[in-house]
């Protein structure tokens, strides 16, 4: 099946930097993921952080969302210590609390701005502007 949705994502510092767009169907999701995980195993070493953007995102079919929510699990377990998360609707911000329950060992934040979450992020040693 054809992807459905996007991201991009790169390293800045010691956090991956997700940008989340569209709906995604399962073959996105399996995309991201194998991303992400080439992604953690640079920084599982020393701890990391990730921030996500979702202000261009939509929604995950039921399929992709549980293969999300395994990752989030696999995440808690490489060393992962914050996360911020920019919301742009409701819906989405109860999405990532839903997901990040899976997550105890990361301290979770959600923002409304990008610059908000990239300052907390700063401020914990995780990202930097170059």
């Amino acid at each position: 099946m054809r992807e459905h949705g996007n991201f991009e994502m790169y390293i800045k510092g010691q956090t991956i930097v997700v940008d989340a767009m569209g709906a995604w169907n399962l073959e996105t999701a399996l995309r991201w993921s194998d991303e992400y995980q080439k992604n953690v195993h640079l920084l599982a070493g020393k701890p990391w952080a990730c921030l996500v953007n979702l202000t261009q995102f939509e929604l995950l079919v039921p399929e992709a969302w549980a293969h999300i929510k395994r990752y989030s699990q696999w995440s808690n377990e490489q060393n992962q210590q914050y996360e911020a998360v920019v919301c742009g609707a409701s819906y989405q911000q109860a999405l990532v609390e839903m997901i990040h329950e899976a997550m105890p060992n990361v301290d979770t934040q959600i923002f409304l701005n990008l610059g908000d979450a990239k300052s907390w992020l700063a401020h914990k040693g995780m990202f930097y502007e170059q």
